[in-house]
C-alpha cells in the first residue's frame, strides 16, 4: 500500500475515529449541540477531500447524495407543521451531516485495497470500543451506572444504540479475518475485534441486534460465494460467546458491582482468546490448500451442518419450550405491557411498547399520508394517544418514522437514499469482492436493526453505516472532478457547514453561558433560551413571560405547558394555571404529574 493510497484512505479513517468519538466521549448523546461539532468538522473534511482534487461520483452516487439533502430540505420544510420545530431543524442538519460522511469514501477511496482499509477503519473502531467498555467494566468505577434494567447502557445510554455501535463492525471483522492475503496479525487481531464485538452485543442484550444479525447472516451466508471462507471466524466469535452466556448476562440477573466486573473481564478473556486462535487460525489457514474439488466438498459440509444444527435447533425449541397456545402468548406478550419474569436474559423477554409505539405511528401516517405529522413530531403524537407509560421520541423504525413523520414523499426520498447505494454492494458481494461484502453485511445488519430501534437519530450508530455504505461501492474507473467544479463545491460546503450546523450549536453554548439575547438571535427556533430566562428570573411574573414565549413557538410541547402552569401557581395566577394544565392534560392525558397538580391546585386565589 503506498503513501498515495493511505493518504486517500486517512479521511474515511478520520470519519471512523468520529464514530467513536461520538459514542465514548460524547456518550452517543443525540442532543445536536453535542454531536454538532463533529458535523462541522465533517463538512471542512469534505471541504478539503474536494479542494485537494476529488472523484467524480458515479451518477447512482449523485443521485443518491441527492435524494439525501432532498430528505434533508423535506424535513427542514416540515419545521412549518411539525411540533417541535427545533428538533426538526436538528434531523435536517443530521440528514446533511449522514449526506457529508457518505460523500467523503465516495470522493476519495479508489482501489479494492483501499476499500478494504476503509472497512476496516469502521471494524477498528467497533472492536476499540468493546474493548475500552471492557477495561472500564473490569477496573473503572462506578460500574453499576453503566447499566440500565441489567443491560449495557455505556457509554451510550440506550442498550439498543450501544449494541448497534458493536455489531456494525462484526461482519467487516470477520470479512477481514477471513482473508488469506492478509497479514496474519491482522487476520488475528480482525477475529479479536469480532469476538469483543459478539460480547459487547451480549452484554447489551438488544433483541433487534439478534433479530438483525441472523437475517444479515442469511443473507450473507446465502448470497455471497465467500461464505466458506467467512465461516471459521464466524463460528468462533459467536462460538467464544456462546461459551461466556453466563458472565456476560450476569449482570442482568444480579446487578451487583462484581457481576459486572466479571462481565467486563469476560469480554476482554474473548477479545484475548479470539486473537489466540485468530492467529492459530491464520497460520493454518495460510498452509492449507483444499483445491477445488475439497472446497466444494467443504461447502457442501457445511451447509449440511447448518441443515443439521437449524433441525435440531427446532426439534430443542419443540420439546423444550413450545407448548399448545404458545404462539399466542407470545403475540399477546409483544402487544402488552412488559411483566417482571424470571428469564435468565432480555433476550428471552418478548414483551415491549414497540407494538402501541408502530401502532400511533401507523395510524398517523394514515391520517396524514402525503406530508405526514412533521420531522421529529411523532414524540408529542404519541403522549396524546398512547396506551402505555412509555414516553419515546421516535417510533422505534426508521420506516415508521419515515411514513408518519413525512409522509409518502419522506419516506421516498429516504428508499432513494438506502436503496441507490446499495446495489453496488449487492454487485460486489456476488463478485467475490471482500470489501463489497463486508459493506453489504454490515449494512444490511444495520437496515434490518433500524427497522425495529430508533438507531438512525443516534449519530454514533448512523456515521460508521453510511461510512460503510460509501466504502463498498467506492473505486472504480473514475475520473477527477474538473478544478473548478471541485472548488465550487467546496466552498458550497463550507458555506452550508457554517449555516447549517454553527447557529444551533453556538446558541447552545451561549444559553450555557447565559448570554440569552445573543442566544435567540443565533437560533431563532430554539426555546431553550425562553426555558433558561425562565429558571433565572427573579420573579415569577419574568419566569412567566419566558415561557410563555417559548409556548408560542412549541405550542404542543406538554412540558412547556406543564412548567407555565407552576410559574402561573407562583404567581398566584390560578386561573390560568388550571387552563395551562387542562391543555397540557389534553396534550398528555396519562401523565400523573399533571394529575396531581390539578388536583391539588387551590381553589381559590392565594391572598397574601
Amino acid at each position: 500500500m503506498t503513501r498515495a493510497a493511505l493518504a486517500r484512505v486517512m479521511p474515511t479513517a478520520a470519519l471512523a475515529a468520529v464514530a467513536w468519538a461520538l459514542a465514548w466521549v460524547e456518550t452517543g448523546s443525540t442532543v445536536s449541540s453535542d454531536w454538532l461539532p463533529y458535523a462541522f468538522f465533517a463538512g471542512l473534511l469534505l471541504a478539503a477531500v474536494l479542494a485537494a482534487g476529488a472523484l467524480r461520483p458515479h451518477p447512482r452516487e449523485a443521485a443518491a447524495v441527492a435524494a439525501l439533502v432532498g430528505l434533508a430540505g423535506w424535513e427542514a420544510l416540515s419545521i412549518s407543521w411539525s411540533a417541535v420545530p427545533p428538533l426538526a431543524r436538528d434531523e435536517a442538519v443530521l440528514t446533511i451531516f449522514y449526506a457529508v460522511v457518505l460523500l467523503v469514501p465516495w470522493l476519495t477511496v479508489r482501489t479494492e485495497g483501499e476499500r478494504l482499509l476503509a472497512v476496516a477503519a469502521v471494524a477498528a473502531a467497533a472492536g476499540a470500543l468493546a474493548v475500552a467498555v471492557g477495561i472500564d467494566l473490569r477496573f473503572g468505577g462506578n460500574q453499576v451506572d453503566h447499566f440500565y434494567s441489567g443491560r449495557l447502557s455505556f457509554p451510550i445510554s440506550y442498550p439498543n444504540a450501544q449494541a448497534a455501535v458493536f455489531l456494525i463492525g462484526f461482519w467487516p471483522a470477520v470479512v477481514l479475518a477471513s482473508l488469506r492475503r492478509s497479514p496474519v496479525v491482522a487476520r488475528m487481531l480482525a477475529v479479536a475485534a469480532a469476538s469483543a464485538i459478539a460480547a459487547g452485543w451480549l452484554t447489551a442484550q438488544s433483541k433487534g441486534g439478534v433479530l438483525a444479525i441472523a437475517v444479515s447472516a442469511a443473507l450473507v451466508f446465502g448470497l455471497s460465494p465467500l461464505r466458506l471462507r467467512l465461516l471459521p471466524p464466524a463460528i468462533v466469535a459467536a462460538g467464544l460467546t456462546a461459551i461466556a452466556y453466563r458472565p456476560l448476562t450476569a449482570p442482568f440477573r444480579s446487578g451487583i458491582a462484581g457481576d459486572i466486573r466479571h462481565a467486563g473481564t469476560a469480554i476482554l478473556v474473548l477479545a484475548a482468546a479470539g486473537a489466540g486462535v485468530g492467529l492459530v487460525y491464520a497460520l493454518v489457514d495460510r498452509r492449507l490448500e483444499l483445491g477445488p474439488r475439497r472446497t466444494t466438498i467443504a461447502g457442501w459440509a457445511a451447509v449440511v451442518a447448518f441443515a443439521a444444527a437449524l433441525a435440531a435447533a427446532v426439534a430443542a425449541f419443540f420439546a423444550t419450550v413450545y407448548h399448545q397456545g404458545w404462539f399466542d402468548e407470545q403475540w399477546r406478550a409483544f402487544k402488552n405491557v412488559p411483566q417482571q419474569s424470571s428469564a435468565s436474559s432480555h433476550l428471552l423477554q418478548l414483551g415491549s411498547y414497540r407494538y402501541d409505539i408502530w401502532r400511533v405511528g401507523l395510524h398517523q401516517f394514515e391520517d396524514h399520508p402525503l406530508a405526514g405529522i412533521g420531522s421529529r413530531g411523532f414524540g408529542p403524537v404519541y403522549l396524546q394517544l398512547r396506551n402505555s407509560p412509555d414516553t419515546p421520541a421516535r417510533a422505534h423504525s426508521i420506516e415508521v418514522d419515515a411514513l408518519s413523520e413525512l409522509g409518502i414523499v419522506g419516506f421516498l426520498l429516504l428508499a432513494s437514499a438506502l436503496v441507490l447505494p446499495f446495489v453496488p454492494l449487492v454487485e460486489r458481494l456476488r463478485a467475490r469482492d471482500p470489501a463489497g461484502t463486508a459493506a453489504f453485511a454490515g449494512c444490511a445488519y444495520w437496515l434490518v436493526h433500524a427497522s425495529v430501534d430508533w438507531i438512525w437519530t443516534v449519530p454514533a450508530c448512523g456515521v460508521p453505516f453510511f461510512l460503510l455504505l460509501g466504502a463498498g461501492g467506492a473505486g472504480g474507473e473514475r475520473r477527477l472532478l474538473p478544478a473548478r467544479t471541485s472548488i465550487a463545491a467546496a466552498a458550497a460546503v463550507v458555506v452550508v457547514a457554517l449555516v447549517g450546523f454553527v447557529p444551533p450549536w453556538l446558541s447552545a453554548r451561549l444559553t450555557a453561558r447565559g448570554d440569552l439575547a445573543a442566544a435567540k438571535s443565533a437560533d431563532p427556533l430554539s426555546v431553550d433560551p425562553y426555558v433558561t430566562q425562565a429558571a433565572l428570573a427573579p420573579t415569577p411574573a419574568g419566569a412567566v413571560a419566558a415561557l410563555r414565549a417559548a409556548v408560542r413557538k412549541e405550542p404542543r410541547v406538554v412540558e412547556l405547558r406543564y412548567d407555565l402552569a407552576l410559574a402561573y401557581v407562583r404567581a398566584r395566577r390560578l386561573r390560568q394555571a388550571r387552563a395551562e394544565l387542562l391543555r397540557a392534560r389534553q396534550l398528555d392525558p396519562r401523565e400523573p404529574r399533571i394529575q396531581d397538580a390539578l388536583k391539588n391546585l387551590p381553589k381559590r386565589p392565594i391572598r397574601s
